[in-house]
């Protein structure tokens, strides 16, 4: 019984002392997240972690900003994972990998795109767009 306590006080610690990637700024309507297989309800000022699902319903928006100055709006009907966020330009390690599965993004790149354009990438079911501009939008039906 003590061993399976400290897991558990292990992973919950081990989830505090993960880097956020990003914050949520705006929320219309019902959005969720799905993290470690639990859904979690948003609200101004969650925190995004890499691996986490974004989820909004119909009639529902988000906006995030991340920690490079990236700034997304999911729009309704989306589902956008964050596969992986790291910013740490101090050790050129920089990489924003997501994954939209349905519904809308609209996007104003941060930092890692300017320092390295390669890192930024948005996957959508039959293709995967590295970004060299600054502002764009994606659709998935």
């Amino acid at each position: 019984m003590k061993i399976l306590y400290f897991i558990i006080l292990l992973g919950v610690f081990s989830l505090t002392l993960a880097d956020e990637a990003a914050l949520v700024k705006k929320v219309k309507g019902s959005v969720s997240i799905e993290r470690e297989g639990k859904e979690l309800s948003v609200k101004v000022g969650t925190k995004l972690f890499e691996k986490d699902t974004i989820i909004t319903e119909s009639k529902s928006s988000v906006s995030l900003i991340f920690k490079d100055n990236t700034r997304i709006s999911v729009g309704p009907n989306s589902k956008l994972l964050l596969e992986q966020y790291l910013f740490n330009p101090d050790e050129n390690q920089e990489a924003f990998v997501s994954n939209l599965s349905r519904g809308s993004i609209a996007c104003v790149t941060g930092l890692i795109s300017k320092i390295n354009p390669k890192a930024f990438k948005v996957k959508v079911k039959t293709a995967t767009m590295g970004i060299r501009g600054t502002h764009f939008i994606v659709k998935v039906d």
